[in-house]
């Protein structure tokens, strides 16, 4: 009996030793919530993620540790990781901003990821003005016809009479889409407007912007391009051919009218989450409409106007 419970101490020792040699290095951070100003903001809601070896050893998980920003807008938190971690921030008032971080080296001696204990600035922006727009994924709509110019309403969301029920030309969409079969193919577009300083112009979110809300707060007084092309094309010899872009968003301005020396006096402002894609027969986009004629593009996505009618 005694040399039983003496065996299991050792082993017990030898687990604990092992465990404790090979301990995942202790990562320490602070986070900074600051506001587009650099003022810090206090009592902001921090998440930090630690990420450790699930216990299977196959994958990884994230622990997750909590708090609030002090009066100098900083929270910190350490814990085991193995090195990457994760985190987001946010406060009444704010749009949230994740941020990710990863360390690179580690002292042996003290078992900890170094540097230790960082501190990560996030920047929160404020939101402005949030209004009510029509908020609308169009999936794949069918193209009414091809070859012949076709009106879109984004206020209707359909294609103008006699296709659908809307009655302004916001988008005037010329189709053309020849299907011979799965990888032989040929669709597109031209994209142009009813009025003469109507457009769309790309817009690209800053790969470094933290924040959940990437768009101007603004529309842009000009720049608007008066027509988009995109096609596809797919054939057994040269494979697919498109000059559909990953990453572009657009900004748009139609139903523009102007006084006798050509300034804009009205007009209506929205923005297209993504490409407008297109295949044989179909065509989709995801756009914002703001219709009560400011340039705000800053949609409030409780109050669609769609599911508000």
């Amino acid at each position: 009996m005694r040399m039983k419970r003496a065996v299991f101490i050792i082993v017990n020792v030898l687990i604990f030793q092992l465990t404790n040699a090979y301990a995942l290095p202790t990562a320490g951070i602070t986070v900074k919530a600051v506001d587009e100003e650099g003022v810090p903001v206090a009592g902001a809601r921090v998440s930090m993620a630690f990420t450790i070896p699930k216990p299977d050893d196959i994958g990884a998980a994230d622990l997750f540790v909590k708090g609030v920003t002090d009066n100098n807008g900083q929270f910190s938190a350490e814990n085991a990781s193995i090195g990457m971690l994760g985190f987001s921030v946010d406060h009444e008032g704010y749009y949230q901003s994740s941020v990710g971080y990863e360390f690179t080296t580690h002292s042996k001696l003290h078992n900890r990821w170094e540097p230790w204990n960082p501190t990560v600035e996030v920047v929160l922006k404020k939101k402005r003005n949030p209004v009510p727009m029509y908020i609308k994924y169009t999936d794949s709509m069918k193209m009414p016809v091809i070859g012949t110019p076709v009106g879109y309403d984004l206020e209707a969301g359909d294609w103008v009479s006699p296709y659908g029920k809307g009655k302004v030309s916001d988008f005037v969409f010329n189709f053309e889409s020849i299907d011979r079969k799965w990888t032989d193919y040929e669709c597109g577009y031209t994209l142009i407007f009813s009025n003469e300083n109507d457009g769309i112009q790309e817009y690209f979110f800053n790969s470094d912007d933290q924040s959940y809300y990437k768009w101007p707060f603004e529309a842009p007084e000009g720049g608007y391009e008066k027509e988009l092309k995109k096609s596809r094309k797919d054939s057994p010899g040269t494979g697919l051919v498109t000059n559909i872009k990953n990453g572009v968003k657009y900004l748009f301005r139609v139903r523009t009218v102007t006084d006798k020396d050509g300034n804009v006096i009205a007009a209506k402002y929205g923005k297209i989450n993504g490409e407008i894609n297109v295949w044989p027969g179909k065509i989709k986009f995801f756009y914002y409409f703001n219709p009560d004629g400011t340039r705000n593009l800053e949609e409030d996505p409780k109050r669609n106007l769609f599911t508000m009618k």
